[in-house]
């Protein structure tokens, strides 16, 4: 017994004088705090897979029963792109409106929805509403006896009112007499206010209609970086201070999306590999992280306490995205279908719809 523990103390000296000699040193101790990476590079996002849906712009109707949504293209065919559509709540009676839309918001109060509507391969952008119910459609730009007489400008999201549109101007048109900026469209008169803020664009209303946070741009270094403007105080502040020559603004943070009915902010910010998502206050510094197996395309539902946002489920090289539900106050996050397979509606073929060709509809 006395050899082997001789042996032992040997074998433990010879290892440490091994140690010494090579510079060889000890493993450093875990840190309990440290998390992996969920998402190593190439893992999150990408190419979509073959055969997967990728819906955005989700959109609950004020009753909640009915659901409209932006279809980017249906998987392996050369149908329309960014087709809209309209469904019930649990993603049956699925209802193809048009195609080429970029944006839709419904109604505060009714069966009516506004979109912006961009022509193929132009860059042209017209600002439609639509009563599902009466299918009257109404243009709201680019005609001769119209304030925004030129096809510029997009619908950013109806006030509680049910009669004013936020708008926003995004290009410089050919001897167009307005500014870019934000602007609020009054509906019924087609009077207007504005711009509330020049160059500011992207714009959504937040905090009970007391904000607007969108993208302000500017000819110095701060060019194109978030911000918050308040409509009440007239107050302006930055979101984001990303630099022109050090950081990509849309490389590293998306739009944000405030919270119609509330001060809340969210921020998507790629982070680890992944879009992630951020909560914010008005001053842009983080709040919290809410998301850690990605997210992104946010939608806050007017008066509700969850918003929409789409998640890569596939891990790995590929994407596959799906529309998640995430409870505010509790934090818990769902499929917004988790009823359906695959947690997407089973759209019908295009073929059997009677879209409408808004081409018809624009000067």
């Amino acid at each position: 017994m006395r050899n082997i523990r001789l042996l032992a103390i040997i074998v433990t000296m010879l290892a440490t004088a091994a140690s010494c000699t090579t510079g060889i040193e000890d493993p450093p101790v875990d840190d309990p705090e440290e998390k992996e990476t969920y998402f190593q590079p190439g893992e999150y996002g990408g190419e979509q897979l073959a055969g997967t849906e990728r819906l955005f712009q989700i959109s609950p109707s004020p009753d909640g029963k009915k659901v409209a949504l932006i279809r980017e293209r249906t998987p392996g065919k050369s149908d329309p792109l960014y087709q809209l559509w309209v469904m019930d709540r649990n993603g049956a009676n699925t209802r193809l409106i048009t195609y080429n839309t970029r944006g839709v918001d419904w109604h505060p109060s009714e069966n009516k929805i506004s979109f912006t509507y961009n022509p193929h391969t132009t860059p042209y952008l017209y600002a439609f509403t639509l009563n599902l119910d009466s299918s009257d459609l109404e243009l709201h730009n680019s005609k001769e006896y119209q304030f925004f007489n030129k096809y510029t400008s997009s619908v950013r999201g109806w006030f509680q009112d049910g009669d004013r549109l936020l708008f926003g101007v995004h290009g410089k048109a050919y001897q167009q007499e307005y500014e870019r900026g934000t602007y609020i469209l009054s509906t019924s008169d087609t009077t207007h206010i504005g711009p509330v803020k020049e160059f500011f664009q992207g714009s959504l209303l937040g905090n009970n209609e007391r904000w607007i946070v969108g993208i302000q741009y500017t000819t110095n270094n701060l060019s194109a970086n978030k911000a918050l403007y308040n409509l009440e105080t007239e107050e302006f502040n930055w979101l984001t201070t990303y630099h022109t020559d050090s950081d990509s603004l849309r490389r590293y943070s998306n739009y944000p999306i405030p919270n119609p009915s509330g001060p809340e902010i969210i921020l998507p910010k790629f982070v680890d590999n992944a879009w992630q998502l951020f909560q914010i206050n008005q001053h842009g510094e983080t709040v919290r992280q809410l998301t850690e197996l990605g997210g992104h395309q946010v939608r806050w539902v007017r008066e509700h306490d969850y918003f929409i946002f789409n998640r890569d489920t596939h891990k790995g090289e590929g994407a596959r995205y799906i529309p998640f539900k995430y409870n505010f106050s509790t934090g818990e996050q769902e499929p917004f279908w988790p009823n359906l397979p695959d947690s997407v509606p089973n759209f019908p073929d295009v073929s059997t719809q009677d879209p409408i060709h808004l081409i018809n509809h624009v000067p």
